[in-house]
C-alpha cells in the first residue's frame, strides 16, 4: 500500500512539475498604446519582426489609446503598426514578453519589461543625433546655392557618421547582455545592417559574428536574409560575370530571359519600380542616355521590381519610357542581385562582366562613355 502511495506521489509531483513547467514556458503579455489624435479609429495590428506576413492580433484606437492582450510561446520581437483609413501610419518594434509593455507611439517611448526597457534604450540612443541630422535636411532642401548644399552635406556625412559609431556600441552593448535571446538577436541583425549600408560589412565578417552565437541570434530571420543579400550581391559585385534572370516582357508578360536582350552588348540595367521617388528622377538621365548612346552600341534596360504589373505600364507610359522594359514579379532579381534599395543601376561590359554598380546621375553617363570606347 505505502507504494502505492508513493508512486502516486511521484505521478503527481511529475504533473505538477510538467504543468509549473507548462506555465513558465507562456508568454502572455498586455500592451497598452498611446498614438497621436489623428489616427483615432485607426486599425493597429501586430506583426512578428521575422515574418510580417504574420499577423499575432489587432484592435483599433480609440480615446488616444489601444490594448492588445495576447500569448507567445517564447519572446519574439514584434512591430505594432497603426494604420489610418487614409493610409497614413506609424510603427514601433516591440519584445512580446511575459509583463504589461507601455508605447507611446507619439512620443516613442518603450517601456515595462526588462528586454522593452533595453531595446527603448538602444532605438533612442542616438536621439541627439537625429535631431541634427532632421535639421540639416530641412537646411539642405532649402539652401539657395550649390556652394550652400555641398557645406550642408559634409556636415550632414559627419553628423551620420557619429550616429552609425553610436549607435553601433549600443547595439554591441546590448547584444553582450542578450546573446541568448532574441534581444540579442535584434541587436546583431542591426549591427550588420548598419555596417552593410555603410559599405563595410562583409560575408566573411558576418560569418565571424555568427560563428560562436546562440541559435536564436544565428536562426533570426532577419539576419539570415541581410547576409544572404551580402553573398549575393559579393557574387554579382564588379568584375564578376552577370547572372541571366527569367523575366516577363512587359506588355505581354511573356517570358523571356534577360540575355536575350543583353548579350554582346554594352548594357545598361535599371531596376526601378512605379512607387519609387528616386528610380522617377532618374528616368530624364536615362531617356537622355537612350536617346545619345544607343545607336553606338548601348542597350538601356529597365528591369521593374517589387511592383505591380498596372502601375509599371502606367509609369513607362506618362514618362514615355521608350527603351526595353522587362518585369520580375517575384523578388528573384533583387535576390539574385543583393539588392536592398532602388534605383540599382549597373552597367554591363559585351562579353558580361559587371563593370559598375550604384550608378546615379552624372556617374551613369561617364560609366557608359568609358565602356563604349
Amino acid at each position: 500500500m505505502t507504494k502505492i502511495l508513493s508512486y502516486k506521489r511521484l505521478i503527481l509531483l511529475l504533473i505538477s512539475a510538467f504543468m509549473i513547467g507548462a506555465c513558465a514556458e507562456k508568454q502572455e503579455y498586455v500592451i497598452f498604446g498611446n498614438v497621436d489624435k489623428q489616427y483615432e479609429g485607426a486599425e493597429v495590428y501586430v506583426l512578428n519582426e521575422e515574418n510580417r506576413r504574420e499577423k499575432l492580433d489587432s484592435t483599433v484606437v480609440k480615446d488616444g489609446w489601444f490594448r492588445l492582450q495576447g500569448e507567445v510561446k517564447q519572446p519574439i520581437l514584434a512591430v505594432i503598426v497603426v494604420k489610418s483609413e487614409t493610409g497614413k501610419r506609424v510603427t514601433m518594434n516591440c519584445v512580446l514578453e511575459k509583463g504589461v509593455i507601455e508605447l507611446d507611439m507619439f512620443e516613442n517611448v518603450l517601456k515595462g519589461t526588462l528586454k522593452n526597457d533595453a531595446l527603448h534604450e538602444l532605438n533612442t540612443a542616438c536621439e541627439m543625433e537625429v535631431e541634427a541630422l532632421e535639421m540639416l535636411y530641412s537646411q539642405y532642401m532649402t539652401a539657395v546655392s550649390e556652394e550652400e548644399r555641398k557645406a550642408i552635406e559634409l556636415k550632414y556625412d559627419s553628423v551620420n557618421e557619429l550616429y552609425n559609431d553610436k549607435y553601433l556600441i549600443t547595439a554591441l552593448c546590448t547584444y553582450n547582455s542578450n546573446k541568448d535571446n532574441i534581444l540579442g538577436a535584434y541587436s546583431i541583425y542591426k549591427i550588420i545592417e548598419t555596417e552593410f549600408q555603410r559599405g563595410n560589412m562583409t560575408s566573411h565578417i558576418a560569418d565571424s559574428l555568427l560563428q560562436n552565437a546562440s541559435s536564436v541570434v544565428v536562426n533570426f530571420a532577419p539576419t539570415k536574409n541581410i547576409v544572404e543579400t551580402i553573398r549575393n550581391m559579393e557574387k554579382t559585385s564588379v568584375g564578376k560575370h552577370y547572372i541571366d534572370l527569367e523575366l516577363l516582357e512587359s506588355e505581354e508578360q511573356t517570358p523571356t530571359l534577360l540575355s536575350k536582350y543583353i548579350d554582346g552588348k554594352v548594357a545598361l540595367i535599371d531596376f526601378w519600380a512605379s512607387w519609387c521617388g528616386p528610380c522617377r528622377n532618374e528616368m530624364p538621365n536615362l531617356a537622355n542616355i537612350h536617346k545619345k548612346y544607343s545607336d553606338k552600341g548601348l542597350v538601356v534596360v529597365g528591369l521593374n521590381v517589387l511592383d505591380k504589373p498596372a502601375a509599371q505600364q502606367k509609369t513607362i507610359e506618362t514618362m514615355n519610357m521608350t527603351w526595353i522594359q522587362l518585369l520580375d514579379t517575384t523578388t528573384q532579381a533583387t535576390n539574385v542581385y543583393g539588392i536592398n534599395s532602388i534605383p540599382q543601376i549597373m552597367l554591363i561590359g559585351a562579353d558580361g562582366t559587371i563593370l559598375a554598380r550604384d550608378l546615379r546621375g552624372e556617374d551613369v553617363e561617364a560609366a557608359v562613355v568609358e565602356a563604349l570606347k
